[in-house]
């Protein structure tokens, strides 16, 4: 079929397969397609995922061991995670050379350059006209649109998003006509300001079709313009114009576990973001999940749980059959083991054999799609596994252990870190205290809001100190 080339990105959309999902639209059926960045010579065929990162590094992973041992070809990197002071003062904006430069990222995958994370953490203000609300290591803060614009230019990252205007709840009867208004004219300047050429993904909003027309006309027209779309609902795959077909299409909403990944390939998603694999590795859950899988009379779990102290003496690799560098030198026992030590090498072995398997498996996809069968092998997967992951018993990475009083036995937890976890602006901390009392189960607390001037050090070590 034809192919779509703009900017130094080319994407060949091979094979269209209509199917249920496609009923009722232009532009869903599961897709095969080849992407290209021409520039740097990183190509990868769809439907393919994307890499989250975590202040430009890939959690767990180093540039090393994401060049040798995985097959990741895109990165998203959020500008926000790199501004924590005030303008003119941030590093990133004041770097000479590019992003990849800055952060020290491979050459054989590419960097998707957007103004906030994926999923993005609830702000306390609302966007403006001219900046967007964001949350960085020191507080929430703003983005000025200008500021992101500059960085496309200076930064010169692979693919940029241009800025969406995303509420933090549901859009009322006129907020939806102001989001695509900004993001329309977001849009529109950064095509303008695009002095470096760098590759442009359009945001699709999520509303109706129907409520952004106009915007959608306004990529029909600019369509020269732009490599690709990113789709903040998935949804909206299937309706898509039909002159918008041959761009590549990016989900961003959080297609939470395979079966969720599957319906989407069917609605026409091409690129996806997928959080659950961080999440997972997190958890100390190692993925076995294949695509189509072999139906059996009792659904099988889509990964294991190696905290159990089932695998302590497994001598079985992660996965039975999986090639990946984990499975090859180690085993289940050792991984159990470095765990429950609490070595950070655990979620380095866990992450490089959860990205290999979610690999497979979109290697799997595209070749059902190619046989045409993928509406059965569907329906097979779904009567294989289970639709939920394991739920997780173990500590994360992070994990901070407080003194093991009684007192303080609920306050054991994962650690959690901004990439983590969605929140909403003024929640309470999710992480336990790292410095408690004086005199640990001692439950007698001083009276009044300040520490009297004269008590002794006999009376102050039996009610401990408090935090004021």
């Amino acid at each position: 079929m034809a192919a779509a080339a703009k900017s130094g990105i080319v994407f060949d959309l091979q094979t269209v397969r209509s199917g249920d999902a496609a009923s009722g639209g232009n532009s869903g059926g599961a897709r095969i397609g080849r992407f290209a960045a021409t520039g740097s010579g990183v190509s990868f065929n769809t439907p393919s995922f994307i890499a989250q990162t975590s202040r430009g590094a890939v959690p767990h992973l180093s540039g090393d061991n994401l060049r040798d041992h995985t097959d990741v070809r895109v990165v998203y990197v959020a500008l926000e995670d790199f501004i924590e002071k005030s303008h003119p003062n941030v590093p990133v904006y004041n770097h000479p050379s590019t992003l990849r430069d800055f952060i020290s990222h491979p050459s054989n995958s590419l960097l998707m350059l957007a103004p906030r994370r994926s999923p993005p953490v609830t702000t306390a203000t609302p966007n403006t006209d001219a900046s967007i609300a964001i949350l960085t290591s020191v507080g929430f803060r703003a983005l000025e649109v200008d500021d992101y614009f500059n960085a496309v230019s200076s930064l010169r990252p692979d693919i940029a998003i241009s800025p969406p205007d995303l509420p933090h709840q549901t859009p009322g009867k006129n907020r939806g006509p102001k989001m695509v208004f900004r993001t329309e004219l977001w849009l529109g300047e950064l095509v303008n300001r695009n002095a470096s050429n760098t590759p442009l993904f359009a945001p699709i909003l999520p509303l109706d079709i129907e409520q952004q027309s106009y915007y959608l006309g306004y990529l029909k027209e600019h369509i020269s313009s732009l490599s690709g779309l990113a789709l903040y609902d998935a949804r909206l795959a299937v309706n898509l114009p039909d002159d918008l077909k041959g761009l590549p299409r990016l989900s961003l909403d959080e297609a939470l576990t395979p079966h969720k990944v599957l319906q989407r390939v069917g609605w026409g998603v091409d690129i996806f973001d997928l959080v659950f694999l961080t999440q997972m590795t997190d958890a100390g859950i190692s993925l076995t999940f294949q695509f189509p899988g072999e139906t059996a009379r009792k659904k099988e779990a889509l990964g294991v749980d190696l905290w159990s102290n089932e695998y302590a003496a497994s001598l079985d690799p992660l996965a039975v059959g999986c090639k990946c560098y984990a499975c090859r030198k180690h085993h289940r026992a050792y991984v159990q083991h470095l765990l429950t030590a609490k070595e950070m090498t655990a979620w380095v072995l866990l992450q490089i054999h959860n990205v290999k398997i979610v690999s497979n498996f979109f290697a799997a996809i595209r070749g059902s799609i190619t046989r045409g069968t993928f509406e059965e092998d569907c329906k097979t997967f779904a009567q294989t596994y289970k639709e939920e992951f394991p739920e997780q018993t173990g500590h994360g990475p992070r994990y901070h252990f407080p003194s093991p009083s009684p007192r303080n036995a609920l306050l054991i937890q994962k650690r959690l870190r901004g990439y983590q976890f969605k929140s909403e602006g003024g929640a309470r901390k999710k992480n336990p205290k790292a410095f408690n009392k004086l005199g640990g189960d001692k439950q007698e607390a001083l009276e009044g809001s300040e520490t009297p001037p004269d008590i002794d050090a006999e009376r102050l070590e039996q009610v401990g100190l408090r935090s004021y």
